[in-house]
């Protein structure tokens, strides 16, 4: 079981970091949340994506990279990372038949997808120009949590005392690119600079478009960033489950653009999920009596998640 094996590493150090502890329950190869929980192709496992609410999505999406490498002049070569179950991808394709697809995934292939190159790491990805796509991979990556209390960054860390794990502080000796108010909370994820720049490495000139949950600073500074999902619905226990529940955390948009600008991107716009929709004609792609699904896209995950789009176009 996986508590077990978290409870011989705590016992072993003392105690685990809070990204270390995400780091196990989604990715442990034998019992992580993404590489052995949620892998089916069926949906309503604990939390559902836009491109699982319906066709819509990943067909608005098309209409509009369709148009943009078009106007950047760009090859319809498509690297999507964290493709899930596929999804986005099947409804991109159908509706685009672009020169190449490549999906970055730790999860097996569903074998159901025709016509897609899988990749685990971007080691297998050559140089290229086209697109970079995105949704709801950057709030994957484990984060560690970082608290002000009594006027001190403290980091929260999971210790174990007879079996079970419970949270605990310890002083943090680095930095968070957000100002935080006293008994409030960050998160900062772990890996994004190193992943980023791989990634931009491969992408010799193009369109970078991703969607997540998030905000700037000031949007995310005061909220209550971490989240637990188990079974759809939000949990406080997730301590007594790992590997059962997703483990997430609002995405700072301000990190993510800053991290852009030095790899020479330009940074085009930041808008919620709603409004790139709207724009792009979703009510063209969806079907008759998709009222709720069109309601969860505009409303729900509309004011909920944003779109960030950058360009490069010149190569270096």
């Amino acid at each position: 079981m996986l508590k077990e094996k978290i409870v011989r590493e705590i016992r072993k150090k003392g105690f685990i970091t809070f990204d270390r502890f995400v780091e196990i329950c989604l990715y442990d190869e034998e019992f992580g949340y993404y590489t052995k929980k949620r892998i089916g192709t069926y949906l309503g496992e604990d939390f559902v994506t836009a491109p699982e609410v319906s066709e819509s999505f990943g067909k608005t999406v098309a209409n509009y990279l369709e148009k943009r490498t078009l106007e950047l002049s760009l090859p319809l070569k498509i690297l999507e990372l964290g493709g899930g179950k596929g999804f986005l991808a099947k409804d991109i394709v159908e509706t685009l038949n672009p020169e190449s697809y490549t999906i970055l995934e730790v999860r097996k292939k569903p074998e159901w997808l025709k016509g897609i190159n899988w990749v685990k790491s971007l080691k297998e990805v050559e140089p290229f120009e086209g697109v970079v796509i995105s949704n709801e991979f950057f709030d994957a990556f484990p984060f560690k949590r970082i608290k002000k209390l009594n006027g001190e960054l403290r980091e929260v860390v999971v210790r174990e005392k007879n079996g079970e794990l419970y949270e605990d502080t310890v002083p943090f000796r680095g930095e968070i690119p957000c100002e935080i108010e006293e008994e409030n909370e960050y998160c900062l994820f772990v890996g994004w600079k190193e992943f980023l720049k791989e990634l931009f490495q491969k992408l010799k000139r193009g369109l970078f478009l991703t969607f997540d949950y998030g905000g700037k600073c000031r949007e995310i500074s005061g909220r209550k960033s971490f989240r637990a999902f188990r079974e759809n619905r939000l949990v406080e226990d997730y301590l007594n489950y790992p590997g059962e529940a997703d483990l997430t955390a609002l995405v700072n948009f301000d990190y993510l653009s800053s991290a852009l600008e030095r790899a020479g991107f330009t940074v085009e716009r930041l808008t919620h999920q709603s409004s790139f929709l709207l724009e792009n004609g979703i009510e063209k792609f969806l079907e008759p009596g998709e009222v709720p699904q069109a309601l969860m896209l505009l409303v729900d995950m509309g004011r909920k998640f944003k779109v960030l789009e950058a360009t490069k176009v010149h190569s270096r």
